[in-house]
């Protein structure tokens, strides 16, 4: 009896981690600090110490209390020491070197533009003529900018392009302060359309892939007089974001080259190529940044069916994040003017596969 209530407790104490999990990266720390209490409740450890420290009657209540103290504490303290997603200044340096070497991969001539906005500096490059009609590309999380040099050249033939950083992501666009920062999807609305009136780019269609798909979702559900038509490549906010949002955040855990490699081939490729490219930036983004984001929670079907711009869904077919490409054709099924396509590729599909990509891009750009 007493080894089933120990597998019971563990048992619970494993869900009320995941129940802390899933609210850190919603941004509620207090919610969290709560879920990490009830933890380490569950734990027969846990309960066998309590009832030493405060007797018999009344150790839950009280234990809970001091649990819930201690972690409050904690996450306070670590919200004033944190100044920036990344670990140290070496990490941040590091990461502005890798990003140097791939922009330097970049295909066709580019402009760096660093605009000033009310959160801090972004960062965008700029590629194709300058009377060229504009589209903003967003990136994948944990990517950066540099990220589309596998589709510039193509889509840079007929727009200006503009690739931007996202700011709450490793990259060259950065929070001035993490106080200040982006917490809801009209936040990131604002701020993209903050960025976009610096850029000069009054309405252009938004190319966004993953959490660039849920921010680009945002842009068009609160200015869709600035959104000319939208592509969604693995967009987060449909389907499987928070399932792969926990999964990742649990190998960030580990450190170790086999979970960080394991990790990448499960999430974003499992393409020997993209591996090489990424064989620095992830382990460094997995080991070295606490990135400040907005949580892809999935939209809702008010939201879904207020999406009115023409929209392009593409999913992959071995997208792990996203998950079951027809579960994902079925959860957006209610998105009024919208078409689906369906690609052998994994997550990162605009570099795995960057022909069919560009191709899906261009040509439904082109359709009146």
């Amino acid at each position: 009896m007493r080894n089933l209530l120990a597998a019971f407790g563990y048992l619970f104490g494993l869900v009320f981690a995941l129940a802390a999990l899933s609210a850190s990266l919603n941004d509620t720390p207090r919610v969290a600090a709560v879920f990490v209490a009830l933890a380490l409740l569950c734990l027969p450890f846990a309960g066998r110490m309590f009832r030493r420290m405060f007797g018999r009657r009344g150790w839950i209540w009280r234990g809970a209390t001091a649990l819930v103290a201690i972690a409050g504490l904690a996450v306070t303290a670590a919200s004033i020491e944190r100044t920036s997603i990344y670990g140290s200044p070496e990490i941040r340096a590091r990461f502005r070197a890798i990003y140097a070497e791939k922009l330097a991969e970049w295909p066709v001539p580019y402009e760096e533009k660093i605009v000033g906005t009310r959160y801090g500096p972004v960062h965008v490059i700029a590629s194709g003529a300058e009377d060229a009609p504009p589209l903003l590309l967003l990136h994948a999380s944990g990517v950066a900018g540099w990220s589309w040099k596998y589709n510039a050249e193509e889509l840079s033939r007929n727009y200006r392009i503009y690739a931007i950083d996202l700011i709450s992501d490793a990259g060259l666009s950065e929070y001035a302060d993490l106080s200040n920062r982006m917490r809801t999807g009209k936040d990131e609305a604002d701020h993209y359309a903050e960025v976009a009136t610096l850029l000069g780019v009054m309405r252009a269609p938004v190319v966004g892939a993953s959490e660039g798909g849920f921010i680009a979702t945002n842009y068009a559900l609160h200015y869709p007089e600035r959104v000319e038509k939208l592509v969604l490549l693995g967009p987060m906010g449909y389907s499987g974001a928070t399932r792969a949002a926990i999964a990742i955040t649990l190998a960030q855990l580990f450190p170790v080259k086999p979970v960080q490699d394991a990790t990448f081939r499960w999430a974003f490729s499992d393409s020997a190529e993209l591996r090489a490219d990424y064989a620095e930036w992830f382990p460094l983004l997995m080991s070295g940044t606490f990135p400040a984001k907005v949580a892809p929670w999935p939209f809702s079907a008010e939201e879904r069916q207020a999406l009115s711009v023409p929209t392009l869904f593409v999913f992959g077919t071995r997208d792990n994040v996203v998950g079951d490409p027809e579960a994902a054709r079925a959860s957006v099924a209610d998105v009024p003017d919208a078409r689906v396509e369906v690609i052998e590729a994994g997550h990162l599909m605009a570099a795995e596969r960057p022909e069919a990509v560009n191709a899906l891009i261009l040509g439904f750009l082109g359709e009146d």
